[in-house]
């Protein structure tokens, strides 16, 4: 019986342990976004992305501005043409991601919020909201963006 106790008490902890492990490999993929989009780097930003992945951006004052990137190309053609450092000074700021994992897939909500540098005068946030995300692990291990959602609620 103690062998039965200690078997399940391993499996228990190695089932713990892969939890944490599996929130701090999105966690990765979620701080990677910012990063790369700050300082633009393109190749990166996209590989956040599943193949087929989608970044859909919605405006809540202003529904006719929101958009949608869907696949490779289209998420490649809007990081190209995103402002980034030097030429702007930007940080994507996320803030109390709440991780649910369930096999190979995860779902993120978190808030964010976008500070801006301006030319003459101090830092400012030009953005908050909430992302809204789903990931998908894959055969690499890595976790990326099958769906995220930018819920743009003030500029």
């Amino acid at each position: 019986m103690t062998t039965t106790t200690t078997d399940e008490q391993v499996s228990a902890l190695t089932a713990r342990l892969r939890v944490l492990e599996d929130e701090r490999a999105v966690l990765q993929t979620l701080y990677a976004y910012g990063h790369a989009i700050d300082y633009g780097h393109e190749d990166d930003w996209v590989g956040c992305f599943t193949d087929d992945g989608v970044f859909d951006v919605r405006m809540r004052k202003d529904p006719e501005i929101s958009f949608r990137a869907a696949g490779r190309d289209e998420l490649a053609a809007f990081i190209s043409q995103h402002t980034r450092a030097p030429s702007t000074y930007h940080k994507h700021v996320l803030v109390e991601p709440r991780i649910v994992v369930d096999g190979n897939s995860s779902t993120v909500e978190s808030y964010f919020m976008k500070v801006d540098a301006q030319d003459d005068a101090r830092s400012q946030i030009v953005a908050i909201g909430r992302y809204r995300d789903r990931l998908q692990r894959g055969g690499d291990g890595r976790w990326r963006f099958q769906e995220r959602i930018a819920e743009v609620e003030d500029m």
